[in-house]
């Protein structure tokens, strides 16, 4: 082949991957990773081309994909369409991202419980943007993480796959109506169930629901006193 032909087919190369490139800007989707594997394990991907109809839906999906990976989910920024409180995008990010505030040296005061630094600055997220009709899609995913992942093992301590569903929730009202201790009701769920992995939510949540409930009884019989 001579040098000309060379050139020709040079150009041409390029020029496929220049439209390629083109192609993929009007799609407006941007996908970003590195080629490192998770430290967990292997990864389980996220449908970037689905369509969402709400943002509970959205949510739920990217936690279940985080839970399946090893990381937990936080609310981020959001914005609104122009005159209007509907949202335009939304970003749902690793609960790692950022940095914890440093304190202030010359304050002074001694605290008597540091908390550890958990934040990383983790780039991992995914935003939704919504259309007309307000379906949800995906416009940016980062799936790459810059710290461990949690086991599987550990998964289900992460605070965003963490929930007290309505049927154990109606279960556990039941059993401390009772007379049943919280600490007792939470083990006969576990017991139920095959484990504490199992269960979608650790005794402290259990706990919190409780003590939850209760303040809302003392609420609604303050009122009726009141009334």
């Amino acid at each position: 082949m001579d040098c000309s032909a060379k050139r020709e087919v040079e150009e041409s190369m390029e020029e496929g991957v220049h439209e390629s490139e083109r192609m993929h800007e009007s799609e407006g989707l941007v996908h970003e990773s590195e080629s490192e594997p998770n430290l967990a394990g292997n990864s389980s991907g996220f449908n970037i081309s689905a369509i969402f109809k709400d943002e509970t839906e959205a949510y739920e999906c990217f936690c279940t994909y985080a839970h399946d990976n090893g990381f937990s989910v936080r609310k981020d920024h959001h914005s609104f369409w122009p005159n209007s409180r509907k949202i335009k995008s939304k970003d749902f990010v690793c609960s790692k991202v950022g940095f914890k505030k440093s304190d202030d040296l010359n304050s002074g005061k001694r605290k008597r419980f540091t908390r550890p630094i958990v934040r990383t600055g983790c780039p991992a997220m995914v935003r939704f943007i919504t259309d007309e009709d307000g379906y949800w899609h995906v416009k940016r995913f980062i799936e790459s993480h810059n710290h461990e992942l949690a086991s599987p093992t550990d998964r289900h301590l992460l605070r965003s796959c963490r929930n007290v569903i309505e049927e154990k929730a109606s279960v556990l009202k039941s059993m401390t109506d009772a007379g049943i201790r919280t600490v007792d009701a939470y083990a006969y769920l576990t017991e139920e169930v095959g484990g504490c992995e199992n269960v979608g939510f650790s005794k402290r949540d259990a706990y919190n629901f409780i003590q939850k409930e209760k303040r809302a009884r003392i609420k609604i019989g303050d009122t009726n006193s009141l009334i």
